[in-house]
Parts: structure tokens; C-alpha cells; sequence
């Protein structure tokens, strides 16, 4: 019984360790760099790809301990960071206007730096029975 406890929580640790978010700012360069039209079939890929990272992020935030806290919130901070830089260097340096696509992915960004310590303060003082 113990054994399938411990592979489980190996399991869980690698799935909190990686930044879900970078996918977003992944898949926006690899369409950039391809030349992909985001307003067909790679669009609503995109969207759903968005939708997925959020929920991930949003559950990855719940019962975490404290570094692996820190780590998703830096990881969340350089994802604002990057993204902010990228949307920059469209409009100003390539003379790109963002489109829906690039607003949503930067949005997705902007919002799980905002919920997932969020969410984590409340699944702290949930699992500590503050305000029972």
C-alpha cells in the first residue's frame, strides 16, 4: 500500500516542477517562427492549449509545499516577465500589432500569477482549519 503512495507522490512532484505556462510562450514562438496563421485551425489549438494550462496551473497550485510555492510563483513572475517582453518586441521592434491570440496567451499569463497563490493561500489556511 505504501508503495503506490510513494510512486504517487513522486508523480505529483514532477507534475508541480514544471512551469505549465511556458508552453503558452512556447507555442506562440514556434508560430511566430513558422510563419503559422493563428486565425485557423492553430488558433483554436491554441485557445485550448490556453484553457489547459490554466486548469493545470490552477490545480498544481492546490496542496503544495513551500518551495516548490516559491518556485511556481518565480516561474509565474518570469512568464509575465517574458511574455511582456515578447508582446514589446512585436509591436515596437517588428512592427506587429498583437492580435486576439497573442492578448489571450499574455492573459493566461497575467492570470495565473494572479490565482495560483491565490489558490494556495486558500488551500493553506484550509488545510490549517483557519476560519473553522
Amino acid at each position: 500500500m505504501s508503495d503506490n503512495i510513494t510512486i504517487q507522490n513522486s508523480k505529483t512532484r514532477v507534475f508541480n516542477k514544471i512551469p505549465w505556462t511556458f508552453l503558452i510562450i512556447a507555442y506562440l514562438l514556434v508560430a511566430h517562427f513558422m510563419q503559422l496563421e493563428l486565425s485557423g485551425v492553430a488558433g483554436y489549438i491554441f485557445i485550448a492549449l490556453g484553457v489547459l494550462v490554466l486548469f493545470l496551473e490552477f490545480f498544481k497550485s492546490g496542496d503544495i509545499s513551500t518551495s516548490t510555492f516559491l518556485t511556481d510563483t518565480f516561474a509565474a513572475v518570469v512568464g509575465v516577465i517574458v511574455g511582456t517582453a515578447l508582446l514589446c518586441y512585436l509591436y515596437f521592434k517588428l512592427g506587429q500589432k498583437p492580435t486576439f491570440f497573442h492578448w489571450f496567451g499574455y492573459t493566461i499569463l497575467v492570470g495565473d500569477a494572479i490565482m495560483s497563490p491565490f489558490n494556495s493561500f486558500r488551500t493553506a489556511l484550509r488545510n490549517f482549519g483557519v476560519g473553522t
